[in-house]
């Protein structure tokens, strides 16, 4: 008996029904949620098109990708303000289902970027909810993980005003290492989709602090690096401890 081949858009729309399913939600409405849905893959380095009017929910089926915000640089001394220079923002990162709130172009000037090859699910923000709100299991599950967004979020700003440079970068790999592996303790070993540029604007860095940090872990023996983006964490718990997490 052949086996059928699901098309990229079919596993993506199976991927997020699989989420809202095993968080208690109903397949009907998941179902009637996939139909809403407009699947798009988004090449690495590449944005999702900005929309002024509407605001989306974004579900990442594959890949990861970063929410930033980009505003207008105050110049002087004789710059051309008709030409003001842009400074972005890493607000978050994302992985596999997730959940992302892309707010429109109307009320600030936020995108999301494919750190890596994306393939993505997306709702408009008032039809999604249309369609969730006759069950409160799925408008749990957006909520939960809205709110987890948010902690992540704040936990992030606190470090910013209250944490070493060195504090930050082991809790950030912690806190990377849980996303991507599932480990919170021993050893563990990934690719960083993030450059250290992309991790020293979400620490409030410099990319010469973010490498010089990353270089000093390495020296007491906590992590070992290869290439751009491989890294192996040797002791997660002597990390955690490095970035001050309980």
């Amino acid at each position: 008996m052949a086996t059928a081949i699901l098309s990229p858009e079919q596993v993506s729309m199976d991927a997020f029904r699989a989420t809202l399913v095993r968080d208690a939600g109903s397949n009907t409405i998941a179902d009637k949620l996939c139909a809403v849905g407009e699947y798009q893959q988004i090449a690495r380095g590449g944005e999702l098109p900005v929309d002024p009017d509407e605001d989306r929910l974004v579900f990442i089926a594959s890949g990861s990708a970063k929410l930033f915000a980009s505003s207008p640089v105050n110049r002087a001394n004789g710059h051309d303000d008709d030409n003001p220079t842009l400074s972005t923002q890493v607000l978050a990162f994302h992985f596999p289902g997730d959940i992302v709130s892309v707010l429109r172009q109307a009320d600030g000037d936020f995108r999301l970027a494919a750190l890596s090859d994306l393939e993505v699910v997306i709702f408009r923000a008032d039809q999604f909810l249309d369609v969730a709100q006759n069950d409160p299991a799925v408008i749990r599950t957006v909520l939960a993980r809205s709110l987890q967004a948010l902690h992540r979020s704040r936990t992030r700003m606190m470090q910013m005003g209250h944490k070493s440079a060195r504090q930050r970068i082991a809790d950030f790999l912690v806190s990377i290492a849980e996303r991507i592996c599932g480990r919170t303790s021993g050893e563990c070993e990934f690719n960083l989709p993030m450059s250290r540029r992309d991790i020293g604007d979400s620490l409030g860095l410099t990319i010469e602090t973010v490498s010089r940090q990353f270089a000093d872990l390495k020296a007491e023996g906590l992590i070992e690096t290869s290439g751009r983006s491989g890294i192996r964490l040797r002791n997660l718990d002597a990390l955690a401890s490095r970035g001050g997490c309980q």
